[in-house]
């Protein structure tokens, strides 16, 4: 009988209540973050609520913050001086877990940021990468693509954590060879590519020129048997001989006649296009 693999849970225990500003503890204080960006999300909990906080009880009986540090610190910022929070009774251990998890589910983190935190989880943790997406709220291929990232060269990777370099643009690099990894980078940047042509770019410095010339050769021939078809289109409505020069983005088209029925034939037909045109 084929054993199931389960993915893991991280289902725990909180208990509800209000507890005083001078009794929490936090990674950061409100100076470390941006005055603007807490401002904005000052203005949000105005006008929406402060939101309800976790936190871990201590042993000396205080209050350790497990996430949403940037928040917290927004509704330091506009006078809150008591929070409703979830209380938590984890071993250091589980709190380290629970805030990373958190963390990747609610914060607005960046592409690197999320990718080192899905490492500890599964370095540090012994999650899989199907636990860590049903943790977060997220696919499988979403987490496997994050962590593709830790691939790249530290060169790329700077250019990403910069915010020069889209996480979708650096994604296409993690098949080329780390050492070319970057000069593809700057390329893309110098050329403004959009992801797709940066992924066609990768292609085609990965796949052997006679393979993209059998490609090339490819394509060239089913445009060509889709003109050819088109042309005997025209030769059986016209019934008479049409001749194609040129390609499907530009040429010329001869239509031959050689009576003045034939003639008479094509009128008949402009008449009736520009019948269907007045209608």
């Amino acid at each position: 009988m084929k054993r199931i693999k389960r993915k893991k849970a991280f289902d725990v225990e909180y208990e509800k209540k209000a507890i005083r500003l001078a009794q929490i503890e936090t990674e950061t204080s409100t100076e470390d973050w941006d005055k603007k960006e807490l401002r904005t999300r000052a203005a949000y909990f105005l006008l929406n609520g402060i939101p309800e906080f976790s936190v871990n009880q201590t042993d000396d009986g205080k209050y350790r913050l497990l996430a949403a540090e940037k928040d917290f610190h927004a509704a330091v910022s506009m006078g809150a001086t008591e929070f409703e929070v979830r209380v938590y009774s984890f071993t250091e251990k589980n709190a380290e877990t629970f805030s990373l998890i958190e963390k990747l589910k609610a914060e607005n983190l960046g592409a690197m940021e999320e990718a080192y935190l899905m490492k500890r989880l599964v370095k540090e943790y012994s999650f899989t990468q199907d636990d860590v997406a049903a943790l977060i709220g997220r696919s499988r291929p979403a987490v496997a693509n994050t962590l593709r990232l830790l691939t790249l060269s530290p060169e790329v990777v700077g250019l990403v954590e910069s915010g020069r370099l889209s996480a979708g643009h650096a994604r296409t690099l993690v098949r080329v060879p780390q050492s070319q990894q970057y000069a593809f980078a700057e390329e893309a940047l110098k050329r403004g590519y959009s992801v797709r042509e940066m992924e066609r770019a990768v292609k085609a410095f990965l796949t052997p020129p006679e393979v993209l010339q059998q490609e090339k050769d490819a394509k060239a021939a089913a445009k060509s048997a889709e003109l050819k078809a088109f042309v005997e289109r025209m030769r059986s409505v016209f019934r008479t001989k049409v001749s194609l020069i040129g390609n499907d983005k530009k040429g010329r088209i001869y239509i031959d006649y050689y009576s003045p029925e034939d003639l008479y034939r094509f009128e008949e037909f402009l008449d009736m296009i520009e019948s269907f045109d007045r209608d």
